[in-house]
């Protein structure tokens, strides 16, 4: 998962343990260092799924990483500190939710078995645009014809990056694409779950409906982890999954979302970093140009979304007069 699909969860129904406590002031520059270390964090999740589907089934590498996840956050969100994470209103949108998410997550680390992290990461960001074209269906939203037209040049950084070709398209762009496809469903469903649904229960089933679905099907492609390195990438996409959800939610107390949501472009460079490092990647020139398209189309709906949430709240607070 990307710091894009976890922005779905709004910071107003943040679980109760790590809400602002009363009279607790904003601090942006607190809030920024949390957001910068929660998208480092998705970023040495990708690394580590990446480095165990290498000698992995991609199914065996998500069950290790939710599997991990859930057990990291029950123990903060036991049933004593946190009851109400463990009860859920809508079991049949969360079961989808996660059946969605593991989808989501297989294709994820499938293709990045066979692309740089930092390609994975770049198809990624057309995000915002099929979340706004979901948006359209599923939640009745109006889209003007400057989202519109931001939504059409993040595909133009979609074809810059792949350059699909007769005989030269890497199946592995479109496994990447599907992937953001079905995340963006996901995002919707967290949308429409925010409503009645405590934050706690989301995050906390996101993990354990995956593992738990998973591990019948662990017997029949289960493939005994040889390398010591192996263990500790398996271990490190569990643990970085779930601290990087507690750092981007902890960041959610100090400054709202207006403010944080272009700092999770900041996990491009983090994946630049590791990608170099750890496997030698260096993105070409196509990827960098297709990336700045697709970070700029986003940046552009975030902005017009902003516009139109203030328009919105103005013409209330009018009528209100």
């Amino acid at each position: 998962m990307t710091a894009l699909q976890a922005s779905a969860t709004p910071a107003s129904r943040l679980p109760r343990i790590i809400t602002p406590i009363a009279g607790e002031s904003i601090n942006k520059g607190k809030a920024a260092v949390m957001m910068l270390t929660a998208v480092s964090l998705f970023a040495c999740l990708d690394s580590c799924a990446k480095m165990a589907s290498r000698d992995l089934p991609a199914i065996e590498t998500v069950w290790f990483r939710f599997a991990i996840h859930f057990l990291l956050v029950a123990l903060i969100l036991n049933p004593w500190r946190a009851p109400e994470a463990w009860r859920t209103a809508r079991p049949r949108l969360q079961t989808l939710r996660a059946l969605i998410q593991i989808v989501c997550t297989g294709l994820n680390f499938l293709a990045l078995s066979q692309l740089q992290i930092a390609q994975t990461l770049s198809i990624q960001f057309t995000g915002p645009a099929f979340v706004t074209l979901l948006s359209i269906v599923w939640l009745g939203e109006k889209v003007g014809r400057y989202r519109w037209t931001a939504i059409a040049i993040s595909f133009v950084g979609v074809l810059v990056i792949t350059r699909p070709s007769p005989g030269s398209f890497d199946p592995a762009f479109g496994i990447i694409l599907l992937s953001v496809i079905i995340g963006s469903g996901y995002s919707i469903m967290t949308r429409r779950l925010a409503s009645t649904e405590s934050p706690g229960s989301m995050l906390l089933i996101m993990a354990a409906l995956p593992a738990a679905i998973l591990t019948p099907l662990m017997p029949f492609v289960w493939v005994w982890p040889s390398r010591p390195e192996t263990w500790i990438a398996l271990a490190g996409a569990g643990f970085f999954g779930a601290l990087s959800h507690y750092f981007y939610i902890q960041a959610h107390r100090f400054a709202p979302a207006s403010f944080l949501a272009p700092l999770q472009y900041f996990q491009f460079l983090a994946v630049l970093v590791l990608g170099f490092v750890f496997f030698g990647d260096v993105p070409t020139v196509w990827t960098f140009t297709g990336a700045l398209i697709l970070i700029g189309s986003g940046l552009y709906i975030w902005h017009r979304e902003r516009v139109i949430a203030r328009r919105a709240q103005e013409g209330e607070q009018t009528s209100d007069q």
